[in-house]
């Protein structure tokens, strides 16, 4: 049966990440979630069971979408939200059967085989079965 998501965030820059596997704390670019004294929240903020999911690139030969070449498709879960921009993610599985790799280890296509740069984030929420209306 179909499922339901929705996207909340995508293209979001990983500045570090810390932990091993499968638990990591990563830190964003910039923030992604909303707490009640925020002047606004972002049109739809991160939320504690999000699924992000990262796309592990062939380093230095192009990004996700631009003609890349994907390597693996990583998907984590989010199971902690300590700040604005700083989450806890669950490795879950990867498309490759590569196994648990640390978010901030995916390369992006971008940079340059020595120095690669990291792979951004999708944050995607899982709403349910598709409901189907019978007449």
């Amino acid at each position: 049966m179909a499922r339901n998501t929705v996207d909340v965030v995508s293209d979001k820059a990983v500045s570090s990440c810390s932990g091993s596997g499968p638990s990591y704390t990563v830190n964003y670019s910039a923030k992604i979630t909303w707490d009640p004294g925020d002047a606004g929240p972002p049109s739809i903020p991160v939320q504690v069971g999000d699924n992000v999911t990262v796309y592990k690139m062939d380093a230095g030969n192009g990004a996700h979408g631009d003609g890349g070449i994907d390597v693996s498709t990583y998907t984590y879960l989010v199971t902690g939200i300590t700040d604005g921009d700083t989450l806890t993610l669950k490795y879950i599985t990867d498309s490759n059967g590569d196994g648990d790799d640390s978010p901030c280890d995916l390369p992006s296509g971008t940079g340059s085989s020595a120095s690669p740069n990291k792979a951004p984030h999708d944050f995607t929420r899982d709403l349910g079965p598709a409901f189907n209306l019978f007449l």
